[in-house]
């Protein structure tokens, strides 16, 4: 199968997903990583805010900022560019490009090596190759920041793969989180 036609599978298959199963998936995920050392060394935590079924991250930001983090979250800048907002609350969000939540805010995030990065994807493999939405988005904003910062991904068990086609230009997390695993 080529890229695009495991994103349209996987992202089909995510957009069945129950309610009930969302919560309950996305829950095991934010215990494991809350918990994790790669959080709680952190001072900052650069995150998506989940849409379309994805991994939960509200909650992930929520604690962030009851442990006195500082948390940003991207918007699209234009074709192929995000950039990193601080933001303080969720009523700082609004519906943006492709109808994703972004930051209102204009005080743009610079990570440091104390930034903890958390990133989606559609579909990974067990060498944590990751296919994302397609835009290459992520892939960009990685590759520039990738000495400075720990990335993880998040994503159901079911979207862990054993083998998936890569590009050389495809940015791999450091760690993958499921609700049944670390990678």
């Amino acid at each position: 199968m080529t890229k695009k036609e495991i994103r349209e599978c996987y992202l089909d298959r995510r957009k069945k997903m129950s309610k009930d199963d969302v919560i309950n998936r996305s829950m095991v995920i934010y215990n494991k990583i809350i918990t994790s050392e790669l959080y709680k060394e952190c001072n900052e935590l650069f995150i998506y805010v989940s849409n379309f079924n994805e991994v939960d991250t509200i909650k992930i930001i929520e604690k962030a900022w009851e442990d006195n983090k500082t948390v940003a979250v991207p918007k699209v800048e234009k074709k192929g560019i995000i950039k990193f907002y601080y933001i303080n609350s969720t009523k700082d969000l609004r519906k943006g490009k492709f109808n994703i939540l972004e930051p209102s805010t204009l005080i743009e995030a610079v990570p440091s090596n104390k930034t903890l990065f958390i990133m989606p994807g559609v579909v990974f493999d067990k060498t944590k190759n990751r296919i994302g939405f397609g835009g290459g988005y992520y892939d960009r904003y990685l590759f520039k920041y990738r000495e400075v910062f720990i990335n993880i991904a998040i994503c159901y068990d079911y979207q862990l793969l054993d083998m998936i086609p890569s590009d050389v230009y495809d940015v791999k997390p450091d760690y993958i989180f499921t609700e049944l695993q670390v990678i």
